[in-house]
């Protein structure tokens, strides 16, 4: 029954010119092997995400994203987010802001509020990127 609903919604989908579907399971998948790709020297040694992928309802209001303190030490790091097919003021509100860590601090949080509105709309994404805390 199942492969059934799906096989409909990709004919659909083709014809309307709708993006094709894909398992949320393969774009973990594949974001893990991404990340797994850098090079040590290339992934920041101080910072990085408790996950790399959050899903989110128009309905939710928020999500709530974690980012991780790896050597629990004081510091700060900027964290931005960034268009994809979520546009932010239309899909999501923009977030520029640098977290201050506290000596021994594991974690820290961004909160991004999700806009909803009464259209239905396929799922969109935004990333969220972390930069040296000087960089505008």
């Amino acid at each position: 029954m199942l492969g059934r609903i799906k096989y409909r919604k990709a004919v659909g989908n083709m014809m309307t010119g709708k993006r094709a579907i894909v398992a949320k399971g393969e774009i973990l998948k594949k974001e893990h092997l991404h990340a797994d790709g850098f090079e040590e020297k290339e992934k920041n040694l101080n910072y990085g995400f408790k996950c790399l992928h959050y899903s989110v309802s128009e309905a939710s209001g928020s999500i709530r994203i974690l980012i991780d303190n790896k050597k629990r030490t004081a510091g700060r790091v900027r964290v931005c987010t960034i268009d994809a097919e979520a546009k932010a003021g239309d899909d999501y509100e923009e977030v520029k802001v640098t977290l201050d860590f506290k000596q021994g601090q594991a974690e820290g949080y961004i909160e991004v509020k999700i806009r909803d509105d009464d259209n239905w709309e396929p799922d969109e994404d935004f990333f969220v990127q972390l930069y040296h805390p000087d960089t505008l």
